[in-house]
C-alpha cells in the first residue's frame, strides 16, 4: 500500500469531519477532498509525499474549498445547510443536560447526521459508509446486495437530501438519541463487516477500517453502556477482529481451521466473552440486538476452542439455524451451509447450498466449489470455481481460489 492509499483510508472520516464541522458545507467538502486525492496521486510520486500527509490533503481540500465559496458570492446568500459552531455548542450543552453526556467526536457527529430521520434507513447507512468511512462503492452495493450503479445512485440522493433539507451537523438531543443509536450500530457493523472482508481491492482485510468501527461502537457506548445491541455488537466485532494477524500469511489467505492461535488477540476474546455476560444481554432483545448476540455467540464458539478438532460444529448449526429465524439472510444462509457441512459432511453442506445465490458475490460459488471438491466431484468443483474466480474482486481471494483449482488438477 502507498503513502496516499494509507492516507487515504485512515484519515477519510476525520478529514470530512473537520473540513463540514469549518465550512457546514457537505456538498463542496467530499468533492473537495476527491481534488486533494487526486493531485496528491499526481505530485507526491514525483516530488515525494510530504511529512505530514493528512494535513496536506486538509490544506489542499481547504483551498479547493475557499474557491468554491469564491465563486459562488456565499456570502451575500448564505445557504442554512449546518449550524453554526455556537449552535452546535449550545445545542450541546442542552444535550449534556438532558442526558448527561456531549458527543464530542467529530466523526460519530457525521454518522448521527447522516442517521437523520429525513433520510431513509438504508440511504443512511450507505451515505455513512462513503462519506464518513471511506468504504469504496463497489463494496458498499456488495452489502446492500445491489448493483454498484444503484448504490451509486442511493448516495448521491442521499447527500443531495442532506443538503436540500438543512439537516444539522450537531448531537440530536436525548429524545431521539437513542434512535439514531439504533442506525449507528448498524452503520458500524457494516463498516466492520466491510473491513474484516473487503469485496474489492489488493487487501484480505482493511484492520485500520474495522479498527475505527469498533471505535465508534465504543464511542456510542459510553453514552449509552447498556443498550444491548451495542453490547452485543462490540463482542462480535472483538472475536472477529482478534483473528486478524492471523488471517494473513506473507500475503497470503489463511483459513480459520489453519490459522496459528496463538497470534489471536487473547485479551480481546476475553472482554469479548466478559460482554456476552452482561446483564442487559440476559432479557428479551430486539430482533437487531438479537441478531448481534447470536452471531457473537458463533464467533466464540471459534474463539474458544483450543483447537480446531475441538469445534463444535453441531452448537454452531444450532446457532446458525436461531439466526434465521431472528433475521434472516443470504449471508447467513450461506454460512450455515459451511457449518452443516463441517458437522454432517459435504453432501450435507451441498444440500443446505441448493437454490441459494446472492448477487454480485463469488462466495457460493465458491463454497459450492470447495464442497463439491471434498465430494469427489472433480468436474463439478472446477466449473464452480470458474465461476467464483470470476465473479471475485478481491486480489488475495482470488489468488486463493486459483491455487485451489490448480490443486484439482495436480497429480494425486
Amino acid at each position: 500500500m502507498d503513502d496516499l492509499e494509507q492516507v487515504v483510508q485512515q484519515e477519510w472520516g476525520r478529514l470530512v469531519a473537520l473540513l463540514v464541522s469549518q465550512f457546514r458545507r457537505l456538498d463542496l467538502v467530499e468533492d473537495a477532498l476527491g481534488d486533494a486525492v487526486e493531485s496528491a496521486s499526481r505530485t507526491w510520486p514525483v516530488d515525494g509525499p510530504p511529512e505530514k500527509p493528512a494535513a496536506w490533503l486538509l490544506t489542499a481540500a481547504r483551498r479547493r474549498v475557499l474557491d468554491r465559496l469564491r465563486t459562488e458570492d456565499v456570502a451575500r446568500r448564505r445557504l442554512p445547510v449546518l449550524l453554526t459552531d455556537a449552535e452546535r455548542h449550545q445545542e450541546g450543552a442542552r444535550t449534556m443536560a438532558d442526558s448527561g453526556s456531549l458527543v464530542e467526536d467529530d466523526v460519530l457527529r457525521l454518522v448521527l447526521m447522516c442517521a437523520h430521520p429525513a433520510l431513509a434507513p438504508e440511504s443512511a447507512s450507505a451515505l455513512s459508509l462513503r462519506l464518513v468511512l471511506g468504504v469504496p462503492t463497489a463494496d458498499i452495493a456488495r452489502l446492500f446486495l445491489v448493483p454498484e450503479p444503484t448504490m451509486a445512485a442511493r448516495i448521491t440522493r442521499a447527500k443531495k437530501r442532506i443538503v436540500g433539507a438543512g439537516i444539522p451537523f450537531a448531537v440530536p438531543d436525548a429524545s431521539v438519541l437513542p434512535e439514531r443509536l439504533d442506525m449507528v450500530a448498524q452503520t458500524a457493523y457494516l463498516a466492520f463487516t466491510a473491513g474484516y472482508s473487503p469485496g474489492t481491492g489488493p487487501d484480505l482485510l482493511r484492520a485500520d477500517l474495522s479498527g475505527e468501527a469498533i471505535r465508534l461502537v465504543r464511542v456510542v457506548l459510553g453514552l449509552r453502556p447498556d443498550e444491548p445491541a451495542l453490547v452485543a455488537l462490540l463482542a462480535l466485532m472483538l472475536l472477529q477482529h482478534a483473528r486478524r494477524d492471523a488471517r494473513v500469511r506473507d500475503g497470503r489467505l489463511v483459513l480459520l481451521a489453519d490459522q496459528d492461535r496463538t497470534r489471536w488477540h487473547h485479551d480481546e476474546i476475553a472482554e469479548a466473552t466478559r460482554l456476552l455476560a452482561a446483564p442487559s444481554l440476559a432479557g428479551p432483545l430486539t430482533p437487531l440486538a438479537a441478531s448481534y448476540a447470536v452471531q457473537a455467540r458463533i464467533a466464540a464458539e471459534h474463539a474458544t476452542a483450543p483447537t480446531t478438532e475441538d469445534t463444535r460444529w453441531d452448537r454452531i448449526v444450532g446457532w446458525y439455524d436461531l439466526l434465521l429465524q431472528v433475521m434472516p439472510s443470504p449471508s447467513a444462509r450461506l454460512a450455515r451451509a459451511v457449518a452443516v457441512a463441517e458437522d454432517r459432511g459435504a453432501a450435507a453442506g451441498l444440500a443446505a447450498l441448493e437454490g441459494l445465490e446472492i448477487p454480485d458475490s463469488h462466495r457460493p460459488a465458491a463454497v459450492r466449489a470447495e464442497l463439491l471438491s471434498r465430494a469427489g466431484d472433480v468436474d463439478a468443483a472446477r466449473a464452480a470455481f470458474d465461476q467464483a474466480i470470476a465473479a471475485c474482486r478481491n486480489d488475495v481471494e482470488r489468488e486463493f481460489l486459483v491455487r485451489r483449482r490448480e490443486k484439482l488438477d495436480a497429480p494425486s
